[in-house]
């Protein structure tokens, strides 16, 4: 049968053929009939309805598309497949309804209405302005619109009917899985299964039905307690209506039963007398009676109930997780005998559906002391069991209903949480890194691909089967009190740890920056003094120069001129006389034109200034070498060493000055200079093979100039020892010995080294 909604999409539009439309009242009159108005009823599908159905299909061929929403809205769904087969698009679009069937179940408080006709059921959502008087069983007749409905097609009824007393269609009979495939929706069907408890909801009672390992949740109305009781344990089969329980998205969570009344359940096989009594050891052992699935009856004592129902008890060392059926308010210590069916947990088995019996109360059983590493090996032996453990707080959360705390032991992390309300001073006051010794019921959560381990036999090896740690473990604390501070944790906790690294660094940071600012402002005030040495020197240099020039060209001009003068007076008288003073002048003149020439090559210093001392001794008898035809030899002993610019440029000018003296005085004919570098002292020496002198005549101002005392002037300035050994007739020495502390570079050193070099445009020295 064709769904009403390829109507809608069947419409011809402008340009179809006669054939089109010839197609689309068939395909009409094959599933739909027209609703009758105020004024008329149904027409019958007769050769004359046909004839005046074909005269309007040339008017259709021609209809513009606005018409086809028109037309639809006057065609009705008749049947309750029709409504199932709607996408919810379709559904939405509010298709006029008219259904003819018998009430399967109906809800009045919640004005929920299942009908069942020969096509399949359908929930019909009754309007709350509709008065009806209804019951399950009635035959109705329901005029509405279709609409998508929140999880299947549904049917807002605007008026129902009520026909007289029908006749229940036969059930359908469905398995678990095809109740979970949400096919069944609203359908009329019956299923078996074991009931295991009641649960109260809305002040209705539910029947927790066992279908084959799951669970479906079964309303039978005006259920009694006591009939609800009764139904406990018990193999029953029962009549209803399936309907879904979904999500906010429209996604099937789980079916549930609808059932009108406890006649329409029937059981098959009456509850025992008396569930049978286990050890929680036994639970899930091999046993020929067989205990899975079967209700069994242990005791033991309260340890723990969580505020969602669930409680945990022990006996005998070992735990058991209890799911009650029904709520009860136990304390740890309670003794109880629970009544429940046995299911498979993470690593032990749990009691399902469970009824609490209390026998009185007495101690809790005292904990087991363990540490994290057994209980990751061998969870199944600590499952639900009360444990105590030390271990360490790694961070406090506060949720609302629950505090939790992050633990360590050995190399691993879980959590202990307790329920409250508000969190306790004594959970406030737990300081991270603290040792802690908790006490609590130990659960684990098996990982996706755990295997248990069995023994060894014959079938299989241990060491076959991989070992998986669970994923996660956790301890419920019953109270604060299950919480004890061994040791408070050390001062160097890792925040003051961090803290204290951050200030170091600071301190780091800063004193770099006051080294690079002290730095900066050392390497300026070096410049400033460089540049006042720079100036004390040029100053000292020109105060020499100037003393240099007033002994020496000054005085010897000023007694050429003198001569010039007795020249110019005795001239006329004494010819002769003039002569020979006018010569004595004139050499005069020539020495001063030697001690200028002198001074002005005192001033140079290039010679020192891309050479060492040795070097620049070279250099500078070589051209005078050439000049007089004396042989000069320079020789130099030991590693050669560069000495403080000072020294180097007063053992320079020392050399000169005796080099000078040698050929103005001496007729020598070799000179000998020799630069010896020792260990512990230099020594400057100038010999020549002349004719001496007499040594009581050094100091004089005999000869014009003070050669002896510059020479040693300069020695003593530089830290030297200054020696002058000669005799008529035997040459002349000059001896100039430094030591290593007269070598020393000091503050005068650093002057010595810019004495004669100016600052740049920047305030550095050359170098």
């Amino acid at each position: 049968m064709s769904e009403p909604g390829e109507v809608t999409r069947a419409y011809p539009v402008a340009g179809s053929s006669f054939g089109s439309g010839l197609k689309l009242l068939e395909s009409v009159a094959a599933t739909t009939e027209v609703c009758e108005t105020s004024s008329a009823r149904l027409l019958n599908a007769n050769a004359l309805g046909l004839f005046f159905l074909l005269l309007l299909v040339p008017a259709l061929a021609v209809a513009q598309p606005a018409s086809a929403p028109a037309a639809a809205a006057s065609l009705c769904l008749t049947n309750a497949q029709q409504i199932r087969g709607l996408d919810p698009e379709k559904a939405q679009k509010g298709f006029p309804v008219r259904l003819h069937g018998t009430v399967t179940y109906y809800d009045a408080p919640l004005h929920n209405l299942f009908l069942q006709d020969a096509t399949a059921g359908i929930f019909l959502l009754v309007a709350t302005n509709v008065s009806i008087n209804i019951a399950a069983g009635q035959e109705i007749a329901v005029e509405g619109f279709s609409d998508k409905g929140d999880y299947a097609p549904i049917v807002k009824a605007s008026g129902i009917r009520v026909l007289g007393k029908g006749q229940l269609p036969v059930p359908r009979q469905v398995s678990v899985d095809q109740l979970f495939t949400g096919l069944e929706d609203s359908q009329w069907i019956e299923v078996g299964g074991v009931v295991r408890s009641t649960t109260v909801l809305h002040e209705r009672h539910y029947l927790n039905l066992a279908m084959n390992g799951q669970r479906v949740m079964v309303y039978v109305k005006n259920l009694k307690e006591s009939d609800a009781t009764k139904l406990i344990d018990t193999t029953v089969r029962l009549r209803g209506v399936c309907y879904s329980r979904y999500n906010m998205k429209g996604q099937l969570r789980v079916p549930w039963l609808a059932v009108s009344s406890l006649a329409d359940v029937v059981v098959e096989q009456p509850s025992r007398s008396r569930p049978k009594e286990v050890s929680i050891a036994g639970l899930a052992r091999f046993n020929s009676s067989g205990y899975y699935g079967n209700r069994v009856e242990v005791n033991g004592v309260v340890t723990l109930q969580k505020s969602d129902g669930t409680l945990f008890i022990q006996s005998q060392g070992f735990g058991l997780c209890v799911l009650l059926a029904q709520p009860a308010k136990l304390v740890p210590g309670d003794r109880v005998i629970i009544s429940g069916y046995s299911a498979l947990g993470q690593y032990v088995p749990i009691l399902e559906d469970a009824t609490v019996q209390p026998l009185g109360h007495g101690e809790p059983p005292p904990p087991i002391p363990t540490d994290l590493e057994t209980l990751l090996n061998s969870p199944e032996n600590f499952e639900g069991v009360l444990i105590h453990l030390k271990t360490s707080l790694v961070n406090l959360i506060d949720s609302p209903g629950r505090q939790t705390l992050v633990l360590q032991s050995s190399n691993s992390i879980f959590t202990a949480s307790i329920e409250s309300s508000q969190a306790d001073e004594r959970f406030k006051s737990l300081q991270i890194g603290s040792q802690l010794a908790i006490t609590g019921i130990f659960i684990a959560q098996s990982p996706g691909k755990w295997v248990p381990g069995i023994s060894r036999s014959r079938e299989i090896s241990v060491s076959s089967i991989p070992y998986s740690p669970p994923e996660s473990v956790q301890v419920l604390l019953r109270s604060y009190a299950d919480i004890a501070v061994i040791h408070q944790p050390p001062w160097w906790t890792l925040s003051r740890l961090l803290w204290t690294l951050g200030i170091m660094s600071f301190v780091m940071l800063a004193g770099l920056a006051w080294v690079v600012v002290l730095d900066r402002r050392v390497r300026q005030q070096t410049q400033i003094i460089q540049q006042k040495v720079w100036r004390e020197g040029v100053l000292e240099e020109r105060d020499r120069i100037a003393r240099e020039f007033h002994d020496t060209l000054e005085q010897e001009l000023a007694a050429i001129s003198i001569q010039l003068g007795t020249v110019e007076a005795q001239f006329r008288e004494s010819p002769q006389v003039a002569f020979k003073q006018l010569e004595l002048a004139r050499n005069m003149a020539r020495h001063s034109l030697s001690e200028a020439r002198r001074s002005v090559w005192d001033l140079r210093s290039h010679l020192l200034e891309n050479s060492n001392l040795a070097a620049a001794l070279a250099g500078m008898v070589a051209p005078l070498s050439a000049s007089t035809g004396i042989e000069i030899v320079v020789q130099s002993s030991g590693a050669p060493q560069k000495l403080p610019a000072l020294t180097e440029h007063n053992l320079l000018r020392i050399a000169q000055e005796a080099l000078a003296n040698a050929f103005k005085h001496s007729r020598a004919k070799k000179i000998v200079v020799s630069l010896n570098y020792e260990t512990k002292q230099v020594q400057l020496r100038i010999h020549d093979d002349g004719a001496g002198f007499d040594l009581r005549s050094v100091g004089s101002a005999s000869g014009g100039h003070f050669g002896v005392l510059d020479m040693r002037e300069r020695a003593e300035k530089i830290g030297g020892r200054f020696a002058l050994d000669s005799q008529p007739g035997g040459g002349t020495e000059v001896l100039i010995t430094l030591t290593r502390v007269a070598l020393g570079e000091t503050v005068g050193d650093l002057s010595s080294r810019v004495e004669l070099t100016a600052p740049d445009q920047n305030g550095a020295s050359p170098k």
